[in-house]
């Protein structure tokens, strides 16, 4: 399965008075993570079959592709896979996690990495908290023990499932310092990129594995909800929108004119572009601004 994984620059090393000492200046996260691919689906295939060969949610690929039929796409039409985006701002080091957008990314700031990873949060009524969290607890092989109010949803459940293919916590467990919280694997990979769980964050296996492995400790958790974001990026203003799934935006429009104004940005902005975004909601970066064009270049 294709990662979504990309490099940032990588600052150079600042070579201090003593032969044998250096310092890793700290980095920052680039503006715009990953590339757009399109892909060929196959004969019978669906988009939530696609969307787990390719590593991306199924939300988000059916956002990027709203002339797809999702259960019966035409095979001969190509299928834009969602897998770059705009970094959640502010950006800060450790996991970023946006529930508008059903993804995670963890920044590490010394290597100057990005990785970013669909997610399946909590459905209506069981809600994934927000806030600023640490990570405390890694757990291999996790045992899920039933909570109550699950268990009352669902009697027939043991009061605690052990590790094996049965779990819903997968292979990998991270634990959060909200209580009863954490990012974990699954037994049900159709429900990554989905609003299905309980409250937890579910990952594909090989994304879990991946985080499990480069994760440690007292990580810093932001989990916080922005459908709509916009960043500079190689001469360009580039804005990516999402549903607001919450309905906490009366509108998306101004909310995106905030989100461009708080940016350092000197040129013209193509407001035609900005309103066909928000209207689609496809949650792909699109260009709507650019220095180059403006100086002829």
């Amino acid at each position: 399965m294709k990662r979504l994984i990309a490099s940032a620059t990588i600052l150079l090393l600042v070579i201090l008075s003593f032969p044998e000492s250096a310092v890793t200046a700290k980095s920052t996260p680039p503006p715009l993570v990953g590339e757009i691919r399109r892909v060929k689906i196959g004969p019978e295939m669906t988009l939530m079959e696609l969307a787990v060969q390719e590593g991306v949610g199924f939300q988000a690929l059916q956002n990027a592709n709203p002339a797809s039929d999702p259960w019966r796409p035409d095979p001969g039409r190509p299928i834009l896979v969602p897998a770059q985006a705009i970094f959640p701002g502010p950006p800060t080091a450790g996991l970023t996690i946006n529930l508008a957008e059903l993804r995670v990314y963890f920044f590490a700031e010394r290597k100057g990495s990005v990785g970013f990873y669909p997610l399946g949060i909590g459905r209506q009524g069981w809600e994934t908290p927000e806030g600023v969290f640490q990570v405390i607890q890694k757990v291999e092989n996790p045992v899920w023990r039933v909570p109550p109010a699950i268990k009352r949803e669902n009697p027939e459940l043991p009061d605690f499932m052990p590790a094996g293919p049965q779990n819903p916590l997968g292979n990998y467990w991270l634990g959060l310092s909200v209580p009863g919280y954490g990012l974990h694997g699954t037994n049900r990979p159709y429900g990554v990129g989905r609003r299905v769980s309980h409250g937890c964050i579910r990952l594909y296996d090989e994304d879990i594995k991946e985080l499990f492995d480069k994760v440690r400790p007292g990580t810093r958790v932001r989990i916080l909800y922005q459908p709509v974001k916009a960043t500079i990026a190689g001469g360009d203003l580039y804005l990516e929108v999402h549903p607001d799934f919450d309905q906490r935006y009366p509108n998306l429009f101004q909310e995106a004119l905030s989100r461009i104004s708080a940016l350092p940005w000197p040129g013209d902005i193509d407001y035609s572009r900005v309103r066909t975004l928000v209207s689609e909601q496809r949650g792909i970066p699109a260009r709507i601004g650019s220095l180059q064009a403006q100086t002829g270049t």
